[in-house]
């Protein structure tokens, strides 16, 4: 018996059941899963170098992003040298540029600024930038011509009582009008009518502004070609003059730093820009200040 019972216990403490487990089967079927997309929106800025010179009379603005809803972190008064930096073609074009003490962007628009340097010419009549290698000479009464260093290109600018005063172009034997444009200057909109000429100096272009009473304003140019027409318009923006259609011209009262005979200021070449409150856009409703 007691073999039997001994033969029992042995029995009784074999392997222990293996423990109770649950198996959760899942249907087949394919696996999907749900990837949540991110989208960044970036500038793509080209590399750019060179210079911008500020035409517009009432400064330009310098803003921290390529937008005009982007903040405004300096005013770059016009004649200031800004050193470029690089380029986007977003929003209207945009340069980022760089300052003495600030790096930002300014609008592209060529009413604005334009690449190079510029010299300074200021009279009691008018002030207005010319590109820095060309020669002025000649009085507002009398005409200041500015002429090209190494082309026949040349822009007079001339003030009068009255329009008749001014010398305007007359059609005939190789002289035809090809046209007129719409054109703003300091605030003033007025039309530009351009003639084709068989003679060297193969475009002709001319305007008027008035000014105030019993004072106009008359721009002519002898362009070798409609490539030029450009350059003339760089004279054109950055024109100003003593009325109060002029926003952030000289002041009615002002002889600016030349007298009547046009002297001359000097050359800007600082690329210093001030920080301030944006400037507000011209009177006009045709162009703003970016």
């Amino acid at each position: 018996m007691v073999g039997a019972l001994l033969a029992a216990g042995c029995g009784g403490g074999g392997a222990a059941a293996p423990p109770s487990t649950t198996t959760t089967t899942r249907p087949a079927g394919p696996t999907t899963s749900t990837t949540v997309a991110t989208t960044t929106t970036t500038t793509s800025m080209n590399q750019a170098s060179g210079q911008r010179t500020v035409l517009s009379p009432i400064g330009l603005n310098v803003r921290s992003g390529p937008s005009t809803t982007a903040h405004p972190v300096a005013i770059a008064a016009q004649g200031t040298v800004l050193a470029v930096l690089g380029h986007t073609s977003s929003g209207g074009g945009w340069y980022k540029v760089r300052g003495t003490t600030v790096t930002g962007w300014i609008s592209g628009s060529p009413a604005l600024s334009a690449p190079g340097r510029f010299a300074a010419y200021a009279s009691n009549a008018f002030d207005v930038l010319y590109p820095a290698g060309w020669s002025e000479a000649g009085t507002p009464g009398r005409g200041v011509t500015f002429q090209a260093p190494s082309t026949p290109d040349k822009v007079l600018i001339k003030s009068a009582a009255t329009t008749a005063g001014l010398h305007f172009t007359a059609q005939g034997a190789g002289v035809a009008l090809s046209g007129s444009r719409p054109v703003l200057a300091c605030g003033v909109t007025t039309e530009m009518a351009t003639y084709t000429t068989t003679g060297p100096l193969k475009l002709l272009a001319e305007m008027s502004l008035p000014v105030r009473a019993h004072l106009v304003l008359g721009v002519e140019a002898k362009l070798s070609s409609s490539a030029q027409m450009p350059l003339l318009l760089q004279f054109v923006h950055s024109l100003s003059f003593p009325a109060q259609a002029c926003v952030g011209g000289p002041s009615p009262t002002s002889t600016g730093s030349g007298s009547a005979t046009g002297a001359k200021r000097r050359p800007s070449t600082s690329v210093a820009v001030k920080t301030a409150k944006p400037v507000q856009g011209p009177t006009s409703t045709t162009t703003t200040t970016r």
